[in-house]
C-alpha cells in the first residue's frame, strides 16, 4: 500500500511541527509548508533525523495567492497527491485586523481551494481553530449569522471583507475570535461543498498550548494539542468543530 501524503501549513514550529513528528512517525510522507523555504527545510531535516520518516519542506506562505499557486505547482509537477491537508498555520496576538482575518481565515480557504485539484477523494482537511472563536463570544446579530445552514461562501467571504473594511468592529470580539469563528463557519461550507467528492472537513481546537503563540503558562502541552488536531486528519465524520476528539459548540 502507497504511504499517505499529507501538508501541514506552519509546520516548521509549534503545533504544526508535532502533527507533522506524528504523522510521519506513523509512516506518512509530510509536507512542511512554510513561508520561509529554508525554515521549512530545516524542521524537515530535524524530523526526518528524529523519526526516520520522509519529510520536505515547501515554500507556502498561506496569505499569497502567487505562493500557493507556486505550492501547487511544484506539487502537481512532482505528481504528488494529498490524502491529509492540515491547515494549521494561523497568528494571535495584538495584530492588524487585516492581516489577522486574511490569515487565519483566508489562508486557509486560500490553500484549500487551490491545493483542490491535488486533493484524492476522500481525503480529509482539517482546520485549527480556537475556543476563542466560539459563536457565544460575537454579537448575537454575528452569531446567527454565522450559524445559519444556508450560509453560502460567497457571503461568508463578503462578511469578512465587510469586517476588515470596518476596522473590526460591530461583531462582539475581537479580529482574532472573529476569523476563528468565521474560520468554523467556512468550515461547514466547505464539508458540505466537498461531500460529492467524500472529503471531509473539520476544525479541530487543540486547546490553550504552551507554544510560542500560547505562552509558557497555558495548561496544555504542544502534545496534547497535536493529538486533538490529529483527530481531524483520520476522523470519519465532516462539518463539525472537536477538542480532544469531541464535538463541542461553534
Amino acid at each position: 500500500m502507497a504511504a499517505r501524503t499529507a501538508l501541514v501549513t506552519g509546520g516548521n514550529r509549534g503545533i504544526g511541527q508535532h502533527v507533522a513528528r506524528v504523522l510521519a512517525t506513523d509512516g506518512w510522507d509530510v509536507l512542511i509548508g512554510a513561508r520561509d523555504k529554508q525554515k521549512g527545510s530545516s524542521a524537515a531535516a530535524r524530523l526526518r533525523k528524529d523519526t526516520g520518516g520522509r519529510l520536505r519542506g515547501v515554500e507556502l506562505d498561506v496569505t499569497s495567492d502567487a505562493s500557493v499557486e507556486s505550492c501547487a505547482r511544484v506539487l502537481r509537477d512532482g505528481a504528488i497527491k494529498l490524502d491529509a491537508l492540515v491547515n494549521n498555520a494561523g497568528i494571535y496576538g495584538r495584530r492588524e485586523v487585516p492581516l489577522t482575518i486574511e490569515t487565519n481565515f483566508f489562508g486557509p480557504l486560500r490553500v484549500t481551494l487551490g491545493l483542490l485539484p491535488l486533493l484524492r477523494d476522500g481525503a480529509t482537511i482539517t482546520n485549527v481553530t480556537s475556543g476563542l472563536g466560539e459563536l457565544s463570544n460575537l454579537d448575537g446579530e454575528r452569531a446567527r449569522f454565522l450559524a445559519d445552514p444556508a450560509l453560502t461562501r460567497d457571503a461568508l467571504v463578503a462578511a469578512m471583507h465587510d469586517f476588515v473594511r470596518g476596522g473590526g468592529k460591530g461583531w462582539g470580539t475581537d479580529a482574532y475570535g472573529v476569523s476563528k469563528a468565521a474560520l468554523n463557519a467556512l468550515t461547514r461550507v466547505l464539508a458540505a461543498e466537498l461531500a460529492p467528492r467524500g472529503i471531509k472537513v473539520n476544525a479541530t481546537c487543540p486547546g490553550w498550548v504552551r507554544t510560542d503563540m500560547g505562552g509558557r503558562g497555558a495548561p496544555r502541552s504542544v502534545e496534547q494539542g497535536a493529538a486533538s488536531v490529529l483527530w481531524g486528519v483520520t476522523a470519519g465524520v465532516s462539518g463539525g468543530v472537536f477538542r480532544d476528539g469531541k464535538r463541542i459548540a461553534p
